[in-house]
């Protein structure tokens, strides 16, 4: 005998909330490697976080 609390099938409830941590799980690492994070790019928001720096420096004096 299944218990169904107000009509809802739970254990047909958890599969499909278990069901989306696996294929997040499956999905991320996958789109990970479809669009890597470019090296270039990264080296670019550095540079852009030195210059703001730089201007919080200078707008303090």
């Amino acid at each position: 005998m299944r218990l169904m609390l107000g009509g809802i099938n739970n254990e047909l409830w958890f599969q499909s909330i278990a069901g989306y941590f696996v294929v997040g799980l499956i999905l991320i690492p996958i789109l990970k490697w479809a669009f890597p994070t470019n090296k270039a790019v990264k080296a670019e928001r550095a540079e852009i976080r030195k210059l703001r720096k730089e201007l919080r420096k200078i707008k303090r004096k």
